[in-house]
């Protein structure tokens, strides 16, 4: 029988040939140990910034090839088994409303997995086929999550979203020096900003960064703190 896996689940959206929908929230991390064997879920809600009510449907359009993914499935009107790749209905937003209805699953049987993968979804207008909005999901699995990383409170990130080219992170003092990390969609540091013992904020220049969702992590010594997201527009 097999495990739900563990996750990393950040998404990206690529806005170019949207028309009417637009990412409104998203789950950028969601962590779970690939050891301890858990459900991956990753949710979507999105925006339809037209003045008319629309019906869309969702297609799974690729998934990674990196092995560490059994299987996976998505739910949009109904759940929809991993050898579906569109759904059979489509889900009706009104005007300026938000659709809540997306959710991504996805399995591993190997305990031991390390790594990351992802599934690319396209949300088509069923009216409109070039109205449409990709969105890839990033699934990351850890053996060791939960035991060196942690949330953290009292965060305030600055502006957020971020069209000026500045990111300006606050945050509780320590008296372990440590580094702030921005990590993209893929999972990769960016950058890592040092923080020194006591500082209570610290600022990322974001301007020659791609526009999209960054992670802001906290390296303190042994441990490492996931401090929030940040929109890069």
């Amino acid at each position: 029988m097999k495990r739900f896996l563990s996750v990393f689940a950040v998404t990206a959206s690529f806005l170019v040939h949207a028309q009417s929908l637009t990412i409104h929230s998203m789950d950028s991390v969601a962590y779970v140990n690939s050891h301890t064997g858990s459900l991956a879920e990753a949710h979507i809600a999105l925006l339809n910034t037209s003045t008319s009510t629309q019906s869309y449907l969702i297609k799974r359009m690729q998934v990674g090839t990196t092995g560490l993914v059994d299987s996976n499935y998505f739910c949009w009107d109904l759940c929809y088994p991993t050898w579906v790749n569109q759904s059979q209905g489509s889900v009706q937003v009104n005007a300026g409303a938000v659709a809540y209805d997306f959710s991504g699953y996805a399995y591993v049987m190997d305990t031991s997995a390390n790594g990351q993968d992802t599934v690319w979804y396209r949300f088509e207008n069923v009216a409109d086929s070039t109205d449409f909005l990709d969105v890839q999901v990033v699934y990351a699995f850890s053996t060791t999550f939960g035991q060196t990383e942690e949330p953290v409170a009292a965060v305030r990130i600055y502006p957020n979203p971020s069209s000026t080219g500045r990111v300006t992170v606050e945050f509780a003092p320590s008296s372990v020096a440590g580094s702030m990390d921005v990590i993209d969609v893929l999972g990769r540091v960016q950058m890592r900003i040092p923080i020194a013992p006591f500082q209570t904020s610290a600022t990322w220049n974001s301007a020659k960064s791609p526009k999209g969702m960054y992670l802001l992590r906290r390296n303190l010594g042994q441990r490492l703190v996931i401090m929030g997201k940040v929109l890069i527009q």
